[in-house]
């Protein structure tokens, strides 16, 4: 086996809230304003209830075969060749998303905080960390992240307390007033990022000790950071307004500029800053683990460290090369991402989850 790391279904639970979290906090707001104006939130609430139903196929597909990742029981029910295939499209996908995530957060360092820096120093830089995560294995992100998590959830509630005085009530009204049609399109659009994007836990799985737990953390992980994403999304509403949020690239970061109080607390922005940091870190080293584990399951390795350095270049080179600036990057997130992931993430489990069903009667 080429991990012999095993978590807790707490620990589980951990990091599917900070993955759900991940660059949704930054990119989130702006994606759906875009579409729903006002009715950002309804349209952020109603993604969360569909993608609860993601996660009941990916806990469907897990409970079928619960000791093997994605990539051994795509070959167990497809056959060596054809699960092979179905393996490698699973984790080329995870191979973008990671690529799109340090692309994201190079163009966020250096054009909010770092803005002499070259994008290319902050993404060797943040992906030699990750590197890092990766080749200690999954037992000791999860732990790690137990560590983060509460500091994470500390931030968050003092952004939300401070942005109190702030709110604006008119800013959410009138409610429906962009009709089922804008508000249909944006929680389509949400679907992309982040529910679809769980589908990269399937690698994952099999490594939680108490097997009777995973479908109720993988549940509750998931309610909790939508829930999160979807109350930051209301405070962007309120405090910035519909027409700011959806034009600002970073509009939960212009959050903490707008926090004031007195002449002691002034311009917080820095709180949203760490969550972020914190909280793409384990979505991208999640990521980066899946696929480093997926690819040298696929290849029949011994172990998968030997491919953490290589897959690293990579991953730089394509987050250079596949996304070139930040107008491509948002058209892309936009029109591209959530059809995408929609084929990855929930047609090839669903196939899978049909296929083995079929299987099962015949044998049967």
């Amino acid at each position: 086996m080429l991990e012999k790391g095993k978590i807790s279904a707490g620990e589980f639970q951990t990091i599917v809230i900070i993955f759900t979290l991940g660059s949704s906090i930054l990119v989130a707001p702006s994606l759906l304003a875009s579409y729903a104006k006002q009715d950002a939130w309804i349209a952020s609430f109603a993604s969360l209830v569909i993608g609860v139903g993601f996660i009941y196929l990916f806990n469907h597909l897990s409970s079928l075969y619960p000791n093997k990742t994605f990539v051994e029981f795509a070959e167990t029910i497809l056959g060596k060749w054809f699960g092979r295939i179905i393996s490698f499209l699973y984790l080329s996908y995870f191979f973008l998303l990671s690529a799109l995530l340090l692309r994201e957060l190079g163009d966020f360092l250096t054009t909010q905080i770092m803005v002499e820096t070259p994008i290319q120093m902050v993404m060797i830089a943040f992906i030699l960390i990750s590197m890092i995560g990766v080749k200690l294995g999954i037992e000791v992100i999860s732990r790690t992240a137990i560590i983060f998590f509460p500091w994470t959830i500390l931030l968050l509630l003092l952004l939300f307390v401070f942005l109190i005085p702030e709110i604006t009530l008119s800013n959410i009204q009138p409610i429906f007033g962009e009709g089922f049609k804008a508000i249909s399109r944006a929680t389509y659009s949400n679907l992309g990022l982040p529910y679809l994007e769980l589908a990269v836990f399937l690698m994952i799985t099999t490594f939680v000790k108490n097997k009777g737990n995973l479908k109720k953390s993988f549940y509750k992980g998931t309610i909790i950071g939508g829930l999160i994403l979807s109350i930051l999304i209301i405070f962007s509403l309120l405090v910035l307004g519909a027409d700011f949020t959806s034009r600002h690239s970073y509009p939960s970061y212009v959050l903490g500029k707008k926090i004031s109080i007195g002449t002691v607390l002034e311009r917080l922005e820095v709180i949203v800053a760490i969550i972020w940091f914190f909280s793409m870190f384990f979505k991208l080293t999640i990521c980066y683990y899946g696929i480093t584990l997926g690819f040298a399951q696929v290849f029949r390795l011994r172990e998968y460290k030997i491919l953490v350095s290589p897959l690293a270049f990579l991953i730089v080179a394509s987050a250079l090369i596949s996304y070139p600036d930040i107008v491509y990057f948002k058209d892309f997130l936009a029109h591209t991402w959530t059809p995408y992931s929609l084929t990855i993430c929930f047609c090839l489990p669903f196939f899978l989850v049909i296929v083995a069903k079929v299987k099962k009667l015949k044998t049967n």
